[in-house]
């Protein structure tokens, strides 16, 4: 009877040591893009999935970049990379207005398992519930970086995409956790920070029709005043603008660039980059920017 407890015990234990050995090395295996020193790496939501041309990029640059950019990405999603990529990497970052106002629901939380992010997500006011349901989302080991991406393909007029209306809604008021989400990026910032990682900070452009709504929102100023925020972790620091060419139509919807805007914008931000002396965080400006 004795035994029968014991290995009644036993058996769901081994069970979950298995598991969790067999996700590392497959998480591992498939991330083991991060171990290469001398690349690139970059983080962002759709705006940097769709708005960096990978490879002009790495032409501009001479170097290898990688992208941990997703549609969606959030604050979860970005503590992990931050956990990922190597000491003394450098590391281009888009902590877009979007993404901070985004609500938690509709975040990816998809990179992977970190017990240390969801620790950083239940100090800044994440309930048990939302840590949960990351962690059912994470049980299977996935790819969280990529030498590739698919940009948006060139047309003369911009596509509407996501109503305006869709807008106005996220910007019609500062959200509750807004500060929070705030404060767990600058956790992620100064982890890199701790890693002696060379950063770059970009802010892609949005329409014109877009800006308007963002310029008379309540939640401007608390955004505005986050690139300060970042700025108070450097020692130095200093903001740079990327202006891209207006004579063709950049944009693919409201807020993501088709290919010819990711194309120059990649090839500008290469080139600013390898002049670059201390860290910079870039506005990218565009077509109709009332800016």
């Amino acid at each position: 009877m004795r035994k029968f407890i014991v290995k009644t015990f036993l058996f769901p234990i081994s069970l979950i040591l298995t598991y969790i050995l067999f996700y590392f090395c497959l998480n591992a295996y498939l991330n083991s893009s991060f171990g290469k020193k001398s690349a690139i790496y970059i983080w962002g939501d759709s705006q940097a999935y769709q708005g960096i041309d990978l490879n002009e990029l790495s032409k501009t640059i001479e170097k290898q970049v990688y992208t941990s950019a997703h549609h969606g990405a959030g604050v979860y999603d970005f503590l992990l990379f931050t956990q990922q990529v190597p000491e003394n990497s450098e590391v281009i970052v888009s902590i877009s207005k979007l993404v901070q106002i985004r609500r938690k629901e509709n975040d990816y939380n998809r990179s992977g398992l970190s017990l240390w992010a969801l620790k950083q997500l239940s100090k800044n006011k994440y309930s048990l519930k939302e840590n949960i349901k990351i962690l059912k989302s994470n049980i299977k080991p996935k790819s969280n970086i990529s030498d590739s991406s698919s940009l948006y393909a060139y047309s003369d007029s911009m596509q509407i995409g996501l109503p305006l209306s869709h807008f106005r809604s996220y910007y019609q008021t500062p959200p509750s956790f807004l500060h929070d989400k705030q404060n767990l990026y600058l956790i992620g910032i100064q982890n890199l920070i701790n890693k002696n990682c060379k950063l770059t900070f970009i802010e892609f452009p949005f329409h014109a029709e877009l800006e308007k709504i963002e310029n008379q929102s309540p939640i401007k100023a608390q955004t505005d005043d986050f690139i300060n925020q970042i700025g108070s972790l450097f020692q130095e620091y200093r903001i740079d603008t990327i202006k891209l060419d207006e004579s063709k139509n950049i944009f693919h919807d409201l807020s993501h660039l088709n290919c010819l805007g990711a194309k120059e914008l990649s090839e500008k931000l290469g080139k600013n980059m390898i002049k670059q002396e201390r860290t910079t965080i870039y506005i990218s400006k565009g077509r109709g920017s009332d800016k």
